[in-house]
């Protein structure tokens, strides 16, 4: 009898592990994993496993509820039907909320640093909110963050504070700068590692030190050693993308006068276009990498001699090109150039940019919108787009508001070329900023917009010294007035960033020697 017995509860708890779906051995509780896995732009894969717990007994937890310490029969509060405790595997492997606890020394505070990173537009920029904690000290920034590949996001030089107490890092952002380097192991959360391109600006590193109270002296040195040198590893802690209103703002500015990296939108109707990579600067070994719609064109390529020139195709619709500085040459910073030819037009996009000094990357975006039936010109052909000259009662006009304002000398260049071309455009905003030129005492040009394509302007020289002056017709939406200004000659160039208002012109010394 008491064999039969044993024999009939062996049977019962075979027929309870089966209708669990357990095998003899096997734990009653599994947690969800959630794998994630790079695939190509637009089309990541991931994984995971939606797993449903039940399990029983003293401090356990059950799918939908929970357990009290005690109880022996707890019942799942999940509705008849439904899947309990389902984990949602992420789209993107970056988007969610990240965050690391600094803690330098054993006996002081951490710093907390978090970054949120919202959903990404073209799988491509990423909109992302950075919060520093210590002490007193709190700042978040809104701040762009771009994909460099399937490991790497480049670091927006740009940080909007969106609010500091009771002080300001200011220019120390700046070295919160190069990628963040994706990692995971297994079933762990995934991390990101900064790996910096390192600044050594003794200038900047104590600049703000002693600003405002001294009391928080101590601080902001934590802060701006952590900003500038320390390994930082911020781990993944949820996978939620951040969404707040800005985070759409940050990845489509519409001509937002706040500058994150993203250039204005430009529209195109030709399908390719000419794109050339120079160094603005001396060749001191700077290289870059291209990014197209995803699509690596260059990957660490060394601007030298060998000026790197090819044909793009442009997708329809939106095209994002991402140009990355992999490191600041022999000469920091980066001074590398993208040029690109469409339309017949020019347009610029220049590490060398003062907005750009020091940034990982700067992205052009160029919509290409089909035009049938249209004859477009060649991207290699420039239009000149110079206005007319004024009349000659207006000279006088203009003459007399420039003598009433002082002149600033830019630069000095010597030429050996007796023609020499002006490329002028707008490196930032386009605001409707206009300019007037007169070299020596001839005014050139009147009313001149400053757009975000090049326009060229040629000019010949008189023997030995030749002044060059610029003078504002307005500030336009943001002052001041403000342009860049590129000089060809003697096969080689030279870029000058000009600022203007109504009480400054800028003044370029031009030394032709025959």
């Amino acid at each position: 009898m008491r064999s039969l017995i044993i024999f009939f509860f062996c049977l019962t708890v075979q027929y309870a592990l089966a209708q669990s779906g357990q095998r003899p051995g096997a734990t009653t509780q599994r947690s969800p994993v959630a794998t994630e896995r790079g695939g190509g732009p637009g089309n990541r894969t991931t994984t995971g496993a939606n797993s449903r717990t039940a399990a029983e007994g003293r401090g356990g937890t059950i799918a939908g509820g929970s357990t009290k310490a005690g109880n022996t029969g707890s019942r799942s509060n999940t509705p008849a039907g439904r899947p309990g405790n389902t984990v949602v595997t992420p789209n993107d492997q970056w988007a969610g909320t990240w965050k690391v606890d600094y803690k330098p020394w054993p006996h002081i505070p951490a710093v907390t640093m978090q970054l949120q990173i919202g959903t990404p537009r073209q799988n491509m920029l990423y909109p992302a909110l950075l919060s520093l904690d210590y002490g007193e000290f709190h700042g978040s920034y809104y701040l762009l963050l771009v994909r460099k590949n399937e490991q790497q996001l480049g670091i927006g030089r740009g940080k909007y504070p969106v609010k500091e107490t009771p002080f300001k890092l200011g220019i120390w952002l700046l070295y919160l700068n190069g990628t963040f380097n994706y990692s995971r192991k297994g079933n762990e959360m995934p991390v990101m590692e900064i790996e910096r391109m390192w600044i050594k600006d003794f200038g900047i590193f104590m600049k703000g030190l002693y600003d405002d109270d001294e009391i928080f002296v101590s601080t902001k040195v934590t802060l701006r050693d952590m900003l500038y040198s320390n390994p930082i590893q911020l781990k993944k802690i949820s996978h939620q993308p951040w969404a707040a209103p800005a985070a759409q703002k940050m990845v489509d500015p519409d001509r937002d006068s706040i500058y994150l990296g993203l250039y204005d939108r430009i529209d195109v109707d030709d399908s390719t276009g000419q794109l050339t990579i120079v160094d603005e600067d001396q060749l001191d070994k700077d290289t870059v990498t291209l990014v197209h719609n995803g699509r690596t064109l260059l990957r660490s390529q060394e601007i030298n001699e060998q000026t790197q020139s090819q044909r793009i195709r442009l997708d329809t619709g939106m095209n994002l090109l991402a140009f990355f500085a992999d490191n600041y040459g022999r000469l920091p910073p980066n001074t590398g150039d993208m040029r690109v030819a469409i339309d017949g037009k020019k347009y610029s996009f220049d590490f060398s940019d003062r907005s750009n000094a020091y940034a990982t990357f700067l992205v052009a975006q160029l919509y290409r919108r089909p035009v049938a039936g249209k004859s477009l010109p060649s991207p290699d052909t420039i239009l000149p787009a110079v206005p007319a000259l004024p009349p000659a009662r207006d000279t006088a006009a203009l003459t007399r508001t420039a003598v009433s304002r002082r002149d600033q000398y830019v630069t000095t260049i010597k030429v050996k070329q007796r023609e020499i071309t002006l490329e002028l455009w707008d490196a930032q905003t386009e605001d409707g900023d206009s300019i007037s030129l007169r070299l020596n005492d001839q005014w050139i040009a009147s009313g001149f917009p400053v757009k975000k394509q090049i326009q060229e302007l040629k000019i010949t020289l008189q023997p030995g010294e030749n002044r060059l002056q610029f003078m504002a017709d307005n500030l336009g939406r943001i002052p001041p007035n403000t342009a860049a200004l590129r000089l060809l000659f003697d096969k080689i160039s030279r870029r000058v960033d000009l600022s203007t208002d109504m009480k400054r012109n800028n003044m370029i010394r031009i030394i032709y020697e025959e």
